[in-house]
């Protein structure tokens, strides 16, 4: 894949929305009018060319009856008419030179219409385009504010600029997790809504996203892959580029793979030979869809303070949450060691005889008492040469107290080279401050011990992935 081909689409500097319109359908607006209302709103830049043969202006921007009256050759063409007539509009964007476009309308082959699908493949084959879709929700360049998307997720004010490209197969399921992803603070360069990938599927975008500079960590909402040659060629580049893949797959279950089958037409093929394809090239599978985000979030933070090891230092105020931290340690594989006799003398002069010091540390609430305990303790976990990575564990705190801690643990975090998570388990509305400032620091934070846990095993297999192919 030319990468001058979705740098058409992805860095468009001028778009062509068809189907545009001051009317509406059922009471609501069109896709056109959606897609163009999103331009504007999210502050696309470049020149914004509406198409309807009915409207001389629209948004205040001059109205053209069709691709080919534009004086301008648009990078982009969004065609947001019904499938039928979509295959006329494509053949007119090949005519007027534009290489690129999104076919928002469905009713092709998802809906059983595959002639028609292939209509509008042959029609954009012979003009030279290539497009995104059909059926799809559009995507979305954070970093260069081009939204052509009909998403409700474009609803929010802003998204915030950052490392995370994130493929999804499904159009809803990924606007709602970008939403939360969002307001998780996690950063984005790009969103794609592939939509039936008649023409360009997830694997050419993952291909085209290794080599883009925006990009950090790419994940992936998968349904079904439809060229497993061409998707593992891609895995192979990303693997090879160090460039991190964190991939949701559904079709565990034959309920879950006939959804995907009849919402895209996608072959969801054998969950084995995609487990295999993930561990050959590095890719970081999560088994939780509410995982995938959080997970490309930790990894973008994280991506140069992987542990180099599977022992971890939990500390926490409470002996309970520490033993459910170990245990979730244990279920997937990560070791708990106890500290040296040194660190652990170290630790005492903050710690009562009923708390423990040697891994996991229970600080108790007694740390209260030390000015520096709770950051002197951090410290010495940290420092200990048996420690890979720490997770940092709260239960019940309010503020002011809730937002002391996070002070504390930001500036443990940024003061080791070894990954720290936190794990948050008591009731966030009582730390109002304290969770929203973990994460605005970047320092990952879960709401659950063995979602911290989770993540910490996903940075550890990244890293052996990545030593082991060096």
């Amino acid at each position: 894949m030319p990468d001058a081909i979705l740098d058409a689409m992805l860095k468009a500097r001028s778009v062509a929305v068809v189907g545009a319109s001051t009317t509406q359908a059922g009471g609501e607006d069109k896709l056109g009018t959606v897609a163009l209302t999103h331009l504007i709103k999210h502050g696309f830049s470049g020149a914004i060319y509406p198409v309807n043969p009915n409207e001389a202006e629209i948004a205040g921007l001059h109205c053209y009856p069709s691709v080919t009256d534009i004086p301008e050759t648009a990078d982009l063409a969004v065609i947001a008419v019904p499938a039928k007539a979509s295959v006329g509009v494509m053949r007119e964007c090949g005519m007027k030179g534009i290489k690129a476009a999104v076919v928002l309308a469905s009713g092709f082959a998802e809906a059983g219409e595959t002639e028609l699908q292939d209509e509008l493949l042959a029609a954009a084959r012979e003009g030279g385009v290539r497009f995104l879709g059909p059926n799809t929700n559009g995507f979305i360049s954070v970093t260069g504010d081009l939204v052509p998307c009909t998403s409700m997720v474009c609803a929010m004010d802003r998204f915030n600029k950052g490392g995370i490209a994130f493929i999804t197969q499904s159009g809803a399921v990924g606007g709602s997790m970008l939403g939360t992803g969002t307001e998780e603070q996690g950063g984005f360069s790009h969103w794609i809504s592939v939509g039936n990938e008649a023409d360009l599927d997830i694997a050419d975008y993952l291909d085209y996203l290794v080599d883009d500079p925006d990009t950090k960590v790419v994940a992936m909402f998968i349904e079904g892959v439809r060229d497993p040659v061409k998707f593992t060629a891609a895995c192979a580049r990303a693997a090879g580029a160090g460039k991190p893949v964190v991939v949701y797959k559904i079709g565990l279950s034959d309920v879950s793979g006939e959804t995907a089958a009849s919402h895209t037409g996608a072959m969801v093929g054998s969950n084995a030979v995609f487990d295999a394809v993930c561990r050959k090239y590095g890719l970081i599978r999560v088994d939780d869809a509410s995982e995938l985000l959080p997970t490309a979030i930790t990894v973008s933070w994280l991506r140069d303070k992987l542990p180099q090891g599977p022992n971890m230092g939990l500390i926490a105020p409470s002996g309970g949450i520490c033993g459910v931290a170990a245990d979730e340690c244990h279920r997937v594989g990560l070791e708990v060691p106890p500290l040296g006799d040194i660190a652990q003398a170290t630790i005492r002069q903050y710690v009562p005889s009923f708390g423990a010091v040697r891994n996991p540390v229970d600080v108790t609430q007694q740390i209260r008492a030390y000015a520096t305990g709770y950051q002197d303790t951090i410290r010495t976990v940290a420092e200990a040469d048996n420690i890979d990575g720490l997770i940092l564990l709260v239960t019940m705190v309010a503020e002011p107290r809730a937002s002391f801690y996070a002070e504390i643990f930001t500036e443990a975090a940024k003061a080791t080279d070894k990954p720290l998570l936190i794990a948050w388990t008591g009731a966030v509305s009582l730390a109002s401050e304290a969770v929203p400032q973990l994460k605005r620091n970047q320092v990952p934070t879960y709401l659950s011990a063995r979602g911290a846990v989770k993540a910490m095993r996903a940075l550890y297999d990244y890293g052996k992935f990545l030593e082991g192919r060096g």
